[in-house]
């Protein structure tokens, strides 16, 4: 049986770009938020430096949100490059994959937990229609070949 994903399908999700709105919204939350830490703290100085931190950590946490994040199928699995670190999934390993029409989380374990951390969430920037069959024949062609 040929492999459905014998060639490579490589793209990338920027949900800033693709939501402006919603950046602007996320933004001037971060900046309320980093002002009203700066004015909890009673230092000038302190405040001053413990509200740039707070901004900073949630930049940190939305990264995939302000940063394109970049996708690869191929044979193999799945890889993705996040603007902090990088992460991929041989086929074999996949057990699930819940999925709308923006995204989908690809997990190792048969069912879902609090604790599901192992898997990879994807977002698919308009190209679900392409990309949701190819995982989901790549993934049923690894199951063929355990068996």
């Amino acid at each position: 049986m040929a492999n459905p994903v014998s060639d490579i399908l490589e793209w990338s999700a920027h949900p800033l770009r693709e939501q402006p709105g919603r950046g602007a919204i996320a933004s001037l939350v971060i900046v309320a938020c980093g002002i009203l830490v700066a004015l909890a703290v009673a230092d000038p100085v302190g405040g001053v430096l413990a509200g740039g931190a707070a901004m900073l950590f949630l930049l940190l946490m939305l990264n995939r949100f302000y940063l394109p994040s970049r996708y690869r199928l191929d044979e193999h699995g799945i890889a993705v490059r996040y603007p902090i670190g990088s992460r991929s999934i041989r086929w074999r390993e996949l057990r699930r994959f819940p999925h709308d029409q923006m995204g989908g989380y690809l997990s190792t374990r048969e069912r879902a937990g609090m604790f599901d951390s192992r898997g990879i969430s994807i977002l698919f920037a308009g190209r679900a229609e392409e990309i949701i069959p190819r995982i989901k024949s790549s993934m049923a062609l690894a199951r063929e070949v355990e068996a």
